[in-house]
């Protein structure tokens, strides 16, 4: 018999664009739940919380998601009821507080036995309408949905990665009140220090109590030679270097390529792509190592 304790609830975000927190995402959750690490396997849940959906982009045939859309199993779903009407301008709080079951709205992507495998919960441009509508109503409700939600979840998955688009919402403040550790990626360019100022003092903020999740900054897109002057000088920051990972992630474009379901580095035959692979182990690793995942 297979005890299960409860899922890790790990949220990627950076209040910056552009950082590659899909791409970190997609590749931590589909390496998770593929290889046997640190002697376990993992049933891994990936949460696509952004309108922009590239994460369902990513592992998704288009006819796939949109037959997915239509049926309405996507995030909006977890907030929102089914006979809510979307306004752009006016926020719509449900008077239902019960979500859905996970069965309804998690799409196996990746199960080749017991113990282990990778599931989606698609996003929709539909989002947006939560995003930038203004209530004249409490959202606890959304909130207590979201919580119960992935309450379930914990039960039922090993990890939780929720993808978060880069902005101050509902769905950042939910995300991250529901989440055990933040990844966040960083990219070697201007104003990076000032995106991890933002984010570290977010996360602060929607810590309730005492407790609050643990950041670890990932460098992302670094070259694959020598150290930018952007990472020396994060690593050198007192505020931030306790939170650095050690290993960072290079730029390969081998970690952009996929595309509804295919050109994954652990399938991808292209030139670097076994460089890579390795590379992103070795950054899986070290998060299992931090996150006792």
């Amino acid at each position: 018999m297979v005890i299960r304790l409860m899922a890790t609830v790990i949220t990627v975000m950076n209040m910056k664009g552009g950082v590659g927190k899909t791409t970190v995402a997609m590749h931590l959750g589909g390496i998770l739940s593929r290889y046997e690490l640190r002697g376990k396997r993992r049933r891994a849940l990936l949460i696509d919380y952004d309108p922009q959906f590239n994460l369902s982009q990513a592992f998704l045939p288009a006819k796939k998601y949109f037959e997915l859309e239509s049926s309405r199993k996507t995030t909006i779903a977890i907030l929102q009821d089914e006979e809510t009407n979307l306004d752009p301008f006016q926020l719509q709080v449900p008077g239902n507080m019960e979500p859905p079951k996970i069965g309804d709205l998690a799409y196996s992507l990746f199960s080749p036995q017991t113990g282990s495998g990778l599931d989606l919960i698609p996003s929709t441009l539909d989002l947006m309408y939560i995003a930038l509508g203004q209530s004249d109503k409490r959202t606890e409700p959304i909130e207590e949905r979201f919580h119960k939600f992935i309450s379930a979840c914990r039960d039922e998955y090993d990890v939780i990665i929720i993808d978060c688009h880069p902005a101050g919402s509902i769905f950042t403040k939910t995300s991250l009140r529901n989440s055990d550790h933040v990844i966040i990626p960083v990219a070697p360019e201007r104003y990076a220090v000032r995106g991890i100022g933002l984010m570290m003092q977010f996360i602060k903020a929607k810590q309730l109590g005492t407790s609050g999740p643990e950041a670890h900054i990932l460098f992302n897109s670094v070259p694959r030679k020598g150290t930018a002057r952007e990472e020396i000088l994060i690593r050198a920051n007192s505020r931030f270097k306790d939170n650095c990972m050690t290993n960072t992630l290079k730029w390969y474009k081998a970690f952009s390529d996929p595309m509804e379901g295919k050109g994954f580095v652990w399938m991808s035959r292209k030139p670097y792509s076994t460089l890579a692979f390795i590379n992103l182990m070795a950054v899986v690793r070290e998060l299992i190592d931090r996150t006792n995942l």
